[in-house]
C-alpha cells in the first residue's frame, strides 16, 4: 500500500508558521466574502490539521473537518479534544473514490489549498453541489496558475495541477450547476524554490452558490 505523504507530514504540519498564516488569511477571506451566518453548518474539505475550519468555528454553528489523510485527522482530533470543541468533528472522506455522505447537507463547503492535489476536479465539485443545500455556498481557495515550482522535491511530480486559471475555474463551476462565481486575491507571497532564489505566488478565493438541483425524470 502506498504511503500517504500527508500522514507522514501531519505531526509537523503546523510547525510552518508561514503556512499557518496563509491558512488564517484564507479563513479571514472566507468570513469576509461568504459571510456565513451563525447557524451555518460547514464542511471543510481537505482540512488537514484544521487550520481553516478552526478559524471559522467561532463564527458558525458547527464545522466538520474532512480529509483523506488519517494522520491529519488525528492531529485535528487532538486539537478538538484539547480544546473541548463540541461543535467540531472529523470525517475521513475522499470524494474522488467515495460517494458523497448520504443524508447530509451543508450550508457552506470550504476547500483551502487542497484542490490542486485532486486529480478529478469535476467529480469533486459535482459532489460538493450535491452535498450543499440549495443556496449553500462553496469557497475554493487555491494557487493561481504557476509553473510547477510551488511544491519542491518528489511532491512536485505528483501534484495533478500547478494552480488554476480563475476564469476557467469559474466557468467549470457554472457548468456544474453553481451560480454567481466571484474571485478575489487573498494574498501574494514570495517563497524559496528549488534551484535557489524566490518566486512570488498568489492565492485566490472563488465563492459560488449552489443552484437548485434538477428534478429527476
Amino acid at each position: 500500500m502506498a504511503t500517504n505523504p500527508f500522514d507522514e507530514a501531519a505531526a509537523r504540519w503546523d510547525d510552518n508558521a508561514h503556512r499557518v498564516r496563509l491558512m488564517g488569511a484564507i479563513g479571514e477571506a472566507i468570513l469576509r466574502e461568504a459571510a456565513p451566518a451563525p447557524q451555518c453548518s460547514v464542511l471543510d474539505y481537505g482540512c488537514g490539521t484544521g487550520l481553516v475550519g478552526l478559524y471559522l468555528l467561532p463564527h458558525v454553528r458547527d464545522v466538520t473537518g474532512a480529509d483523506s489523510s488519517q494522520g491529519m485527522l488525528d492531529v485535528l482530533a487532538g486539537k478538538i479534544a484539547q480544546g473541548r470543541l463540541a461543535t467540531m468533528r472529523t470525517l475521513r472522506l475522499n470524494l474522488e473514490h467515495e460517494p458523497p455522505p448520504a443524508a447530509r447537507q451543508w450550508d457552506l463547503i470550504t476547500v483551502g489549498m487542497a484542490m490542486h492535489h485532486i486529480a478529478d476536479v469535476d467529480k469533486v465539485l459535482a459532489a460538493f453541489r450535491a452535498m450543499l443545500r440549495p443556496g449553500g455556498r462553496l469557497c475554493v481557495a487555491d494557487l493561481d496558475t504557476e509553473p510547477g515550482t510551488f511544491h519542491g522535491g518528489p511532491m512536485a511530480q505528483s501534484v495533478p495541477h500547478h494552480g488554476f486559471d480563475r476564469r476557467e475555474m469559474k466557468d467549470r463551476l457554472t457548468r456544474l450547476g453553481f451560480t454567481d462565481p466571484r474571485d478575489v486575491t487573498v494574498v501574494r507571497f514570495p517563497k524559496p524554490v528549488d534551484g535557489g532564489g524566490e518566486q512570488v505566488f498568489s492565492i485566490f478565493l472563488i465563492t459560488a452558490t449552489a443552484g437548485t438541483p434538477a428534478r429527476e425524470s
